[in-house]
């Protein structure tokens, strides 16, 4: 099954004085990548949601946004006073530099960011293991939420992907209908270049054979032809794949590009049919590169 790396999914749990709010957001990115934003209170819980998300995803940058509301009755509060004796410090410093008036204040100093934080150093073990049970209840919760949102969009995506595939599929039938003729009008060009050089062939009997070889191998496709189309039923199986196909994906597509290359190469500065031929290559190479940035969102 094909999975986007696209999606959200939240989820909010609730216990007595107690509720959680998980959120998570996901976008593409090469690898696994979560990022936590948690009150600092409960720094201790951040571990548990990396883990989680990090075992049911395996490409993707999640961004998870925690809120835990805990009413609990008996609060202890951590005051940082290396901040305050370094705000202190430089109050003073910059009163006697400046020449500034005014005195430093309680309430100047509690509007400070960090100075306060809420401790969870009281917290009994009964209330870590509640605290704990409802962040991986959440967590759980959110991850299927965006599991299904991501499929949801995987399948859209490999919607798309089947119309590419296909619309590669018609045009390389145009180049394969035009080959036969392709290869006569190397034919033809061969014969008068043979009728051009007769002079010379008598005079080394290896000129023939080079120029022969030479237009063989321009006017044959079949090989290149051949990989594409084994290629184009690779990438279609790929749809089938538990996880990751979106790498296994890619690599194919750089292999067709390759072939179609190839193909545009042999068909350029030709007649009418080499241009039809060409045209043909030129589509699919714009298919194959839709196609890889639909790809790059594929877990």
């Amino acid at each position: 099954m094909i999975y986007s790396m696209t999606g959200f999914g939240s989820s909010r749990v609730e216990a007595p004085n107690l509720t959680v709010l998980v959120e998570v957001k996901s976008v593409n990115h090469r690898y696994i990548d979560v990022h936590v934003k948690i009150p600092g209170e409960f720094q201790a819980f951040e571990n548990i949601i990396r883990q989680k998300l990090s075992s049911q995803f395996k490409r993707g940058r999640l961004d998870v946004f925690v809120r835990i509301d805990y009413k609990r009755e008996n609060i202890k509060l951590d005051v940082n006073h290396n901040f305050i004796r370094a705000y202190s410090n430089l109050m003073i410093e910059l009163k006697n530099k400046y020449g500034i008036q005014g005195d430093l204040t309680l309430d100047m100093m509690t509007k400070l960011p960090g100075l306060v934080s809420v401790s969870t150093a009281d917290l009994s073990e009964d209330e870590i293991r509640l605290i704990e049970q409802k962040v991986g209840e959440a967590t759980d919760k959110a991850a299927v939420q965006l599991r299904q949102m991501r499929i949801t969009e995987g399948q859209s995506l490999m919607n798309d992907i089947d119309r590419r595939i296909a619309s590669i599929g018609r045009h390389l039938d145009t180049i394969l209908a035009g080959a036969n003729t392709f290869v006569e009008h190397y034919r033809q060009q061969l014969v008068a270049r043979v009728t051009e050089l007769a002079p010379q062939l008598a005079a080394d009997s290896n000129r023939l054979e080079m120029e022969a070889l030479l237009y063989a191998e321009r006017s044959d496709i079949a090989e290149e032809t051949t990989r594409l189309r084994s290629h184009l039923d690779q990438f279609s199986s790929l749809k089938n794949l538990p996880d990751e196909a979106g790498k296994r994906m890619d690599f194919i597509l750089q292999e067709m590009n390759r072939e179609v290359t190839t193909i545009l190469s042999k068909t350029s500065g030709l007649n009418e049919v080499g241009v039809g031929l060409g045209q043909a290559a030129i589509e699919i190479k714009v298919e194959i590169e839709k196609l890889r940035e639909q790809v790059q969102n594929i877990e």
